[in-house]
């Protein structure tokens, strides 16, 4: 494939792409914020622009700079705070060239220590709840960590500790600081859910978010009306570049509304769905199967979705009793961190081959390998191998660590998963079925795990962060 080809985005990073956004879009709704205990913060994209010039000015007063790298330790919606202070971070960091380090909101000491030293991060924002960890960690263990920033109390009597909401509202809401800015620099470093080792550091450029909104964009077919509701966590890829950044920069119809709710609520989920008219939501099995026990209602299939993007196992009954009694249908998808997006999927406009997982999305090829690193032909199960380019349309790098980044990806760009697969028959449509599992695999194995999978509950992934995926 002519990588040359696959140059859509052009030079506009995502400093440029939030100016425009908030120059065209203007007073039009861009994020739309719920907690936990129902309370309500909106933002046009003017008023979001603002915001984030604001944070990256804060983080401009406290020494941040181009290159720097920031770890965010925060919910979606902070009960407290009342905003999404992760929103402002993401991208007032990326506007001065800074790096985002999010962390799983979930994970303890030990984990939140990991990432600390491995990302070298020199600066925090995080809220109270989690401050009383870090303040140990501060004093003993090694890090580079000079500085916190708290969103939602008073603050103790500490040199080091700073109010993010008293800092930011201080701020102008135009940009002090303006480095130059390129696709290719580096705008995120998002660990993996270490599965068999320590997390991994995964370098996500600019670029390859830029990509991801046009990519998630295209898969939905989403438009500028639209409302995109999500509950997943913020600090989750699937988050980031599923939902926010299609709904924020899509590929033909950037400037739909983005709804961020604080976490899913079995009770609260689809009268949320119902009362922002949310039209593209996305639901992984533990959300559907706890929708299907609530008591029926008569209202339960009055609602403007269009699309439900879904994730991981569900059996083909499970499927067909959620999308009868909800009137929706699924769009699956798979894909994981280092992937940026869901690269194999239903395409829009596609018939819907459930339990397949769908067909490589553009700009992206996918082959299933033999232990060998040869293709395998249709019906044979092997490794999902997947070609994008490192940077662009696939993460660039795992951070400072060369010897993890070469055992997975080629120097032509062919990203070996680690999941088993198989082409559907006939080839030429090019489907996949999945389930994830070890890469040690045999025939036996896979049969077995296509009989298990439908009964197997999954996480969320507040608590397992690193993949994300559709299979049966």
């Amino acid at each position: 494939m002519d990588r040359g080809a696959m140059d859509i985005i052009g030079g506009q990073h995502l400093r440029q792409m939030w100016d425009d956004l908030a120059d065209v879009y203007g007073h039009k709704t861009a994020l739309i914020c719920e907690s936990s205990s129902g309370v309500v913060n909106r933002y046009s994209y003017l008023e979001l622009n603002q915001e984030i010039n604001r944070t990256a000015n804060l983080f401009y007063t406290l020494g941040i700079r181009k290159g720097d790298k920031v770890a965010l330790h925060l919910d979606n919606c902070p009960i407290h705070a009342i905003i999404s202070e992760f929103i402002f971070c993401w991208f007032g960091l990326a506007k001065i060239g800074a790096i985002m380090v999010p962390i799983n909101a979930r994970l303890l000491r030990e984990e939140s220590t990991w990432i600390l030293q491995n990302s070298q991060a020199c600066l925090l924002v995080t809220s109270a709840q989690f401050y009383p960890m870090y303040q140990q960690i501060q004093q003993e263990d090694a890090s580079q960590l000079r500085h916190i920033c708290l969103t939602d109390m008073a603050l103790p009597a500490d040199d080091g500790v700073s109010s993010f909401t008293q800092l930011k509202n201080q701020q102008p809401a135009t940009l002090c600081y303006a480095p130059p800015l390129s696709t290719d620099d580096t705008a995120e470093i998002l660990f993996t859910s270490g599965t068999t080792s320590r997390p991994k550091g995964v370098v996500i450029t600019h670029y390859n978010l830029r990509f991801a909104g046009y990519y998630s964009a295209w898969q939905c077919a989403l438009r500028d009306d639209d409302i995109y509701l999500t509950v997943m966590p913020a600090f989750h890829i699937d988050c980031q570049c599923t939902a926010a950044m299609a709904a924020f920069s899509g590929c033909l119809h950037a400037g739909a509304t983005f709804v961020l709710v604080e976490k899913y609520s079995v009770r609260a989920f689809w009268g949320q769905v119902q009362k922002y008219r949310a039209t593209v939501t996305e639901c992984i099995p533990m959300m559907i199967r706890t929708l299907m026990v609530q008591p029926p209602s008569v209202n339960d299939r009055q609602h403007c979705l269009r699309e439900v993007m879904f994730y991981l196992n569900l059996s083909e009954q499970e499927k067909d009793a959620f999308c009868e009694r909800f009137g929706v249908r699924l769009l699956t998808s798979y894909g994981m961190t280092e992937t940026i997006v869901g690269i194999i999927g239903d395409r829009p406009g596609d018939k819907r081959r459930w339990p397949s997982i769908g067909r490589a999305g553009f700009c992206y090829e996918a082959e299933i390998r033999d232990d060998h690193n040869r293709p395998l032909p249709a019906g044979e199960i092997g490794e999902i191998c997947i070609k994008g380019v490192p940077g662009k349309t696939i993460f660039k790098e795992y951070f400072l660590n060369p010897k993890a980044t070469a055992k997975v990806l080629e120097a032509d760009g062919w990203l070996h998963t680690g999941d088993p697969g198989r082409y559907r028959i006939p080839r030429r449509r090019g489907l996949f079925l999945f389930r994830r599992s070890p890469l040690q695999y045999d025939q036996t194995r896979w049969r077995e795990c296509l009989l298990r999978g439908a009964r197997k509950y999954h996480r969320h992934p507040s608590q397992n962060s690193g993949y994300r995926g559709c299979g049966y």
